[in-house]
């Protein structure tokens, strides 16, 4: 494996490599880092991704869908170029799909509700300078500062021995270097390349050598006849197959015969010395290149659908990697709004229980509890919830360094994506469908079943050879003289045969042909449905994107507002009765839930981005990642 800087805002290339190992006949992969920058933000990709709007943007109303050009001051618009298979069509003005709103909020702010547990204490900080410079009482301000330390006490129970900071960039490259999956289907293109190799070796000479010895003593009813017989031979050559279908074989024979006894052969021992020269061509069934290529073109195929998996393998890895990371990054922030809530409502059952004696009831007390309890439940379940996350993200590292069997608190430190998109929905629907490895390799299966019908239909026609078999002889009392005899050609032999055969209904072979050509057809509708398959993930992932986008802007306002009214709650308390406790506990968890939706609607918005690299087919380029099977530089 090497690296090689990337082209997407300084990232780092990692290459997959493709070695062949096991004397050739096996294949792994993995990754190595010779670049100390390798483990660089995908942030700054993400922000060639934004390039398009926020030109537009700045560009005004009037000049949507048109980017700056370099050396110029003016806004052209951006063109689309057809794919490679339609290199005919005119390319043609950008469609940009763009965000429905253009209000997004900073991303800051929108990550200071969701914050992870690591900034625990800086976030709290600035939540009471908040309640400090809005000028709130100093009740309410002690009150929070409460909340504060209770829900230090709560995050503890999610910390481990030890932490291990990883950004998504590390995480795709321990992936790539140790992910068993991966590491599993490198194995196959080896597997289809020896498989092709097999193949190949049809046409390979055969050497053969032959040796007999006949000793036979049996009655004989004349004297004439011998009844004893010592007979020795001894027979090499080579053979071999033709791309035309011909058997083409030479050998050279030696054989010695001796008839004890027997008076009437002149030589005894004879020895017979004969070069044989055999040809044998199909001409109907077996006839043609195309039908004795046909294996080694299918084998030729299954390596192209080998690699091209093998190339899907790596990408949907690297999917089920990214999707854990942001699912880990939303468990622990999921904690983070929890330990907060089940703080407050502790502060809320403190409170009650410390004006028991005032105004506090005994119903308003149970209900406190019983909301702290609640909470404490779902606190613990969202504690569960990370270790699950993290052990989901190691068992698709497989690195050795992060072991399941050990206590490691794994910290994402990549930044949420929270800023819009500009898109363009026909470039990417276009773009699928010429990068998508799936329609490759459905693209090969119709030329295997194309190989396989032809072969098929061939082998309906009857069986017509034609052999031709020329034999030179010589024939002397020692094996030396024979030699000598055969050489000066006086003995020739030919022998030209005709075979013809046809079985009376040719069920089988036309059985075959039908199986085939329905094979082939089948081939084809799955190339049609994978392509609409395709289609429709482009469509989902845009959708997504652009509702993910949509929604950030108001759920951000739904928590901000969420937690200025429990602020403004709690300032004007004055008297605990039980409409305003249920009103208070219920405000803190509208609070916590519009966090949460928040959270859910960001991480949803940055899978939406990796989904749409997958159904692109455009995941590997969006992470630097180049397949090669070049051997690993050392």
């Amino acid at each position: 494996m090497s690296q090689t800087p990337g082209n997407h805002g300084g990232r780092n290339r990692i290459a997959t490599a493709l070695w062949p190992v096991l004397a050739g006949l096996t294949l792994a992969a993995a990754c190595q880092s010779e670049n100390p920058n390798v483990l660089q933000s995908v942030g700054a990709y993400r922000d060639r991704m934004l390039a398009a709007h926020q030109q537009e943007v700045e560009a005004g109303p009037n000049n949507a869908g048109a980017v700056p050009q370099p050396g110029t001051g003016t806004a052209q618009p951006s063109t689309v170029r057809p794919v490679s298979s339609q290199s005919d069509q005119p390319t043609r003005q950008s469609l940009l799909t763009t965000p429905a709103t253009t209000t997004q909020p900073a991303p800051q702010e929108v990550l200071a509700e969701i914050p992870d547990p690591m900034h625990a204490a800086d976030v709290f900080e600035r939540r009471v300078q908040d309640l400090v410079a809005r000028k709130q009482e100093d009740r309410l301000i002690n009150s929070y500062k409460k909340v504060v330390a209770k829900a230090h006490e709560y995050l503890e129970q999610m910390r481990q021995p030890k932490q291990v900071q990883l950004s998504l960039g590390e995480c795709v490259q321990r992936a790539l270097a140790n992910s068993y999956v991966i590491r599993i289907e490198a194995y196959n293109p080896a597997v289809a390349q020896a498989q092709l190799v097999e193949a190949q070796a049809a046409f390979d000479a055969v050497f053969f050598l032959d040796t007999a010895w006949d000793n036979r003593d049996s009655d004989t009813a004349s004297q004439l006849a011998p009844n004893q017989s010592d007979t020795r031979s001894i027979e090499g050559g080579i053979r071999k197959l033709l791309p035309t279908g011909m058997s083409a074989s030479t050998s050279l024979r030696l054989n010695r015969q001796h008839l004890p006894g027997f008076p009437f052969q002149t030589l005894n021992p004879a020895y017979s010395t004969t070069f044989v020269a055999t040809l044998t061509q199909p001409l109907l069934r077996g006839f043609g290149l195309d039908y004795n290529r046909a294996l080694i073109n299918v084998a030729r195929a299954d390596q192209r659908i080998a690699q091209k998996r093998f190339i899907q393998q790596v990408r949907d890895t690297l999917l089920n990697v990214e999707t854990a990371y942001w699912q880990l990054a939303q468990a622990r922030r999921q904690v983070m709004i929890l330990a907060e809530s089940v703080a407050q409502n502790y502060v809320t059952y403190e409170t009650m229980k410390d004006r028991e004696d005032y105004d506090a009831t005994p119903v308003g007390l149970y209900n406190a509890e019983s909301r702290w309890k609640s909470r404490q439940v779902q606190y613990q379940e969202a504690v569960k919830s990370v270790r699950d996350a993290e052990d989901q993200l190691k068992n698709l590292l497989n690195d050795p360094e992060l072991k399941l069997s050990d206590r490691v608190e794994i910290i994402p430190t990549e930044t949420l994506l929270v800023a819009p998109v500009a898109l363009d929905h026909f470039a990417e629907v276009r773009a699928a469908l010429d990068q998508r490895t799936e329609i490759e390799q459905a693209k090969l299966e119709i030329e295997k079943t194309r190989i396989s019908t032809m072969r098929a239909k061939n082998e309906t026609l009857p069986q017509l050879d034609l052999s031709f078999q020329y034999d030179v002889q010589g024939l002397k009392g020692t094996a030396d003289a024979s030699w000598d005899r055969m050489a000066t050609h006086r003995f020739r032999s030919y022998t030209l045969r005709a075979t013809f055969s046809y079985p009376i209904g040719n069920r089988r072979a036309r059985s075959a042909w039908l199986r085939s050509r329905s094979l082939e057809h089948q081939a084809l509708v799955a190339l049609n449905r994978m392509t609409d398959t395709i289609v429709q993930e482009v469509n989902g992932a845009i959708r997504a994107l652009l509702v993910g986008s949509a929604n950030i802007e108001p759920q951000w306002k739904a928590a901000w507002a969420a937690e200025r009214n429990l602020r403004a709650l709690q300032a004007r308390s004055q008297r605990i009765d039980p409409t305003y406790l249920e009103t208070e506990l219920s405000t803190i968890e509208q609070l916590a839930n519009a966090r949460n939706t928040l959270l859910q609607v960001v991480t949803n918005y940055n899978l939406a981005v990796v989904q749409l690299e997958k159904a692109k087919g455009t995941l590997l380029e969006y992470n630097n990642v180049v397949v090669t099977d070049e051997p690993r530089r050392r």
